[in-house]
């Protein structure tokens, strides 16, 4: 706890930005009014709903163990007593767990807030907050596996509050059922598992994401292909080669089928939110790490030359396949969510054309950041600018396609299409 208190009440930049995101949560319960004409008013079901599959949610960002890491210094020179690797790693994981929770709770009080929820209403989202955070923590306090049967009670959890949108009663029922499979979880060794090698390699994986985040590099940030059974490279080889890089990433499907989840219970719980920014913004998320083979495909001259295509070739090749991929994540999002309108389904190119813009984007420089001074500092436009490279086109056209015709939107796609295609 001192340490904590060390780290973000030093009085640096921690400190300020720990204080002006306090003040903008804090800021939201005053402005509920606005909060209920932007978003709507939902029914207290659809906000449950909500609180159900933010539960799924947080607890998949734990899945990947961000928290069990250690320096390989630490390990040659510290690794015979000086390092309690138990206690160390159990304190990140008690951390990140209790940050969360904490998150889950500000969002159940919100939308309380909000909607004017009754009181029974209220507290079974809370029984199922505890009970779910409950399961999380036994889950990645136990030795470490397979990940599939996690996935599949996370994404358990979510498909259930889509599809049966429950009542107090029923999230009581559900939060027994989850306390009494966390009882023996929690009951387990705590990370009994830890060894050097899943030290090391947690070290490597967050000095990875430290500097993609710091440096705004995306390269960085994507996910690595796993090894797939192998398969021939003839023609047409720069599909072959798309789908083979979707399938060495196919462990990233759970992620995109619970943001599919997150759609439509986002389109329930605000009925005042476009569809526009729902829809393709969670679709993007979606077919990113899918589509990450481009990208390190990209990094390497030497090996677009091996295959054997022009540049435009191997961006049409990979566009095809993205688009197959963001269609099959949008149809089961479409026919689920009630309300969604069909001119959404107009988006679908534009998702994969913005994933392949990202994945083309050239490698940041640092040479002439031209910075601007705003109010809230100098920012580096030219980093910026690199930075959103992709999301920038899907901005301009979800903004272009509810206020055009069927034959505007339709020249507008052709453009974002073209643009990822020859630029």
């Amino acid at each position: 706890m001192k340490a904590f208190a060390l780290r973000w009440l030093s009085g640096d930049e921690r400190t300020l930005g720990a204080f002006l995101a306090l003040g903008v949560m804090t800021m939201a319960f005053f402005r509920l009014p606005t909060l209920r004409d932007g978003l709507g008013v939902p029914a207290p079901e659809s906000a449950l709903v909500m609180v159900l599959v933010a539960v799924a949610v947080v607890w998949w960002t734990m899945l990947p163990r961000g928290f069990v890491w250690l320096d390989p210094a630490d390990l040659t020179w510290r690794d015979f007593g000086g390092v309690d690797r138990v206690a160390l790693i159990s304190g990140r994981l008690a951390g990140g767990w209790l940050l969360r929770q904490l998150a889950l709770g500000y969002v159940l009080a919100l939308l309380a807030a909000v909607i004017v929820a009754p009181a029974e209403w209220t507290v079974a989202g809370a029984a199922v907050l505890f009970a779910g955070g409950a399961v999380a923590l036994g889950a990645l306090r136990g030795p470490r596996r397979a990940l599939w049967p996690e996935a599949l009670a996370v994404l358990a959890l979510a498909a259930f509050a889509v599809a049966v949108r429950p009542g107090p009663v029923v999230s009581y029922v559900l939060a027994a059922v989850l306390v009494a499979g966390a009882v023996p979880l929690l009951a387990r060794p705590a990370l009994a598992n830890v060894g050097r090698t899943a030290l090391v390699d947690g070290w490597h994986d967050r000095v990875l994401r430290v500097s993609g985040v710091q440096f705004l590099d995306l390269a960085l940030l994507l996910p690595a292909a796993r090894p797939v059974r192998p398969r021939g490279l003839g023609p047409p080889t720069g599909l072959r080669l798309a789908w083979l890089g979707t399938l060495g990433r196919a462990r990233h499907l759970p992620t995109a089928a619970l943001l599919a989840f997150v759609a439509v219970a986002a389109h329930l719980a605000f009925p005042r939110l476009s569809e526009f920014v729902v829809f393709p913004l969670l679709g993007y998320l979606a077919v990113i790490p899918l589509t990450a083979g481009l990208g390190e495909l990209w990094r390497s001259p030497g090996r677009r030359r091996w295959v054997g295509r022009s540049d435009t070739a191997l961006r049409l090749d990979h566009l095809l396949v993205a688009t197959a991929l963001a269609a099959a994540w949008a149809t089961p999002v479409f026919l689920a969510g009630p309300g969604w309108s069909p001119t959404v389904l107009l988006t679908v190119p534009v998702i994969a054309s913005c994933a392949i813009r990202t994945m083309t984007r050239r490698p940041p420089t640092y040479d002439n950041l031209i910075p601007v001074d705003t109010p809230i500092g100098a920012l580096p436009m030219r980093l910026v600018f690199q930075t959103l490279r992709g999301p920038d086109v899907g901005v301009l056209a979800v903004l272009l396609l509810p206020a055009l015709p069927l034959w505007g939107a339709l020249l507008v796609i052709a453009a974002v299409v073209a643009l990822a295609l020859f630029r």
